[in-house]
């Protein structure tokens, strides 16, 4: 096949709603689990989630979105993770088994599904919520618990609700249908979170199904002036990002020790490798923040004197828990070791009674290095700075020691610091990504001229989206989409351009065409990115082609609006060379930029 890179893998990930907090924290974990030494690209594609109530204009966008998955049997892939969710329903019969067909076509592996016949890997959901509800009813003493629920189709939705209802009643606790409420499942279930505050007056206790609804809940408490952890103990499932960044901080059940998507790239490499391999149960605990206290262990004098060194470790890997999951080199530095250090140190000087000069101002270099290097992105500042102030309670009760309390302000300083310029940096990088994204409206709107309209000048517009590492294909003409038929795709595609660390490359016209199910190996793609994401380019039902991305932040949420700009900007130039020709009066030409 021309262009192939055969000493590449291609690893397809199939999922939902990309910019789902679940969905982020499924791609970090399969990024982070690939071995440096594998040349493996992993290609996502996302879809959308089939939402029955939404308006029918918004229903006709999905399902053309959705087209992407036939990528995934069209284009050549040499293993596949899924999650489909409920995609099962975005057509008018269920494509399901369909789907499964194609993705068993080469090594496979679906994530929180009970699909049969397949490999699979699923959360041990009665861990965590058992944990849960023990300390609810056993330690808080607690009887009025309700659960906001999820999809009625969805199959952890279903187990979560079968497992809470089981361990409510081990405990003595009676359930009814009252105290339960169905949701979709996403941030916008505040009607449903309303309708069960308002069915349970006295809830003492709310059960999320997953972190996304506990969003939901927390704005339906709030028009209520109910405050989360106060008047509610609140706890939500998948631990992700946004239980760090809710106010107050979420609990939340999450995986011990291994992640879903660590353990699906696991089981897939095995595979591709023409091993046999088992489904996998993935453990699950309940992490505890201010919206439901929860503490695993406490510092113990034996333990804080004794310098023990599996304590110190254990500390780190309860407060930075994401750290486990990061794949690091050589070159970055071990935020894990450099811990252990600072606090070995510290609490050395505290059994020793003494801290030199010297000493200090080493730890207190440590500590801001440790901070630099960005150990804030494995946790969440209320849970550290809680954990500094146990752990220095815990030493002032032995022996106050001055020095010692400066270090540990430092500490809460830096941190605070770091969180600060993090939010201060996200901030810049959105206003210049909305500058850029209006700039390149304003290109496509003001080919006034009739000698201007050309995809030429469109393709050469893409410059000022901002891509750091991307690819843009592009049929010869739109393919017409119909979710009710099959599409016939043509068998070539041409690779237009590429975006490099932010610059821009032309592809020559005589090399930009390639067979359509060899895209993902074109060696013109950047070595130092290894994740793409990929986007349809369309407008109405016409695909113009497809969109790849390197995954970043940004990608996460923006990747499928710039894919929409880019498909109107094709589509108004084709409209308008349409009308041109019809009046006999053009010049443009359609010639692809060399």
């Amino acid at each position: 096949m021309k262009d192939r890179n055969k000493n590449v893998t291609v690893i397809g990930l199939v999922l939902e709603d990309i910019f789902a907090d679940f969905s982020k924290e499924l791609i970090s974990n399969v990024r982070n689990a690939i071995p440096d030494q594998k040349h493996i690209r992993l290609v996502v594609l996302p879809g959308r989630y089939y939402n029955p109530n939404i308006p029918s204009e918004v229903h006709a966008y999905n399902r053309i979105y959705n087209s992407v998955f036939e990528v995934g049997e069209i284009c050549d892939f040499d293993g596949f993770i899924v999650h489909i969710g409920n995609l099962s329903t975005s057509r008018s019969h269920t494509i399901d088994e369909s789907l499964v067909a194609d993705f068993k076509k080469v090594p496979s592996v679906f994530i929180a599904t009970n699909i049969e016949n397949v490999t699979t890997v699923n959360y041990d959901n009665e861990a965590g919520i058992r944990e849960a509800v023990e300390c609810l009813v056993n330690i808080n003493g607690l009887s009025r618990i309700c659960m906001l629920g999820g999809r009625k189709d969805n199959f952890d939705s279903i187990l979560r609700k079968e497992i809470f209802i089981r361990c409510l009643e081990e405990n003595g606790i009676r359930f009814s249908e009252e105290n339960f409420v169905n949701t979709d499942m996403s941030i916008n279930c505040v009607a449903e979170a309303t309708e069960l505050l308002e069915k349970n007056p006295h809830v003492q206790a709310i059960f999320c199904v997953n972190d996304a609804a506990a969003k939901g809940l927390y704005t339906a408490m709030e028009a209520k002036g109910l405050v989360p952890g106060r008047d509610i103990l609140v706890f939500g499932f998948d631990n992700t990002m946004m239980s760090t960044e809710l106010i107050p901080s979420l609990s939340s059940i999450g995986c011990d020790r291994t992640t879903l998507g660590q353990k699906a790239l696991e089981l897939l490499l095995k595979k591709m490798n023409g091993e046999q391999v088992e489904s996998a149960m993935i453990q699950t605990r309940l992490y505890g923040r201010e919206s439901f206290d929860y503490e695993m262990y406490d510092y113990t004098v034996q333990e804080l004197t004794s310098v023990n060194s599996a304590f110190i470790y254990r500390m780190f890997d309860d407060c930075f828990y994401r750290y486990r999951t990061e794949r690091t080199s050589r070159e970055n530095v071990d935020l894990r070791r450099l811990f252990v250090e600072i606090i070995t140190r510290m609490l050395h000087a505290q059994k020793n009674r003494y801290m030199s000069i010297e000493t200090y101002e080493e730890i207190s270099r440590l500590i801001a290095i440790f901070f630099e290097k960005g150990a804030m992105k494995y946790t969440d500042a209320p849970k550290l700075l809680k954990s500094i102030e146990r752990l220095q309670a815990g030493i002032n009760y032995v022996l106050p020691n001055v020095m010692l309390n400066r270090l540990f302000g430092e500490m809460k300083d830096q941190a605070i610091h770091a969180m600060s310029n993090s939010s201060i940096r996200e901030t810049g990088a959105l206003l210049e990504s909305r500058v850029m994204m209006k700039d390149y409206l304003i290109s496509g709107m003001m080919q006034t001229r009739k000698t201007e309209f050309s995809r030429e000048k469109s393709l050469r517009a893409v410059s000022k989206l901002g891509l750091q590492n991307a690819a843009l294909f592009m049929f010869n003409e739109p393919v017409s989409y119909h979710p009710e038929r099959e599409t016939v795709y043509p068998k070539t595609i041409r690779l237009c351009c590429v975006m490099k660390g932010g610059n821009i490359f032309y592809i020559n016209s005589k090399r930009q065409s390639c067979p359509l199910p060899g895209i993902f190996y074109r060696h013109e793609l950047t070595s130092k990115c290894s994740s793409f994401a990929l986007f349809p380019v369309f407008y109405t039902d016409k695909i113009y082609g497809y969109l790849l991305c390197g995954l970043t932040n940004d990608i996460f949420n923006s990747g499928e609006y710039i894919a929409l700009l880019i498909g109107q900007n094709f589509y108004i130039v084709d409209l308008q060379q349409r009308m041109l020709r019809a009046s006999g009066d053009v010049e443009a030409s359609d010639a692809p930029a060399d």
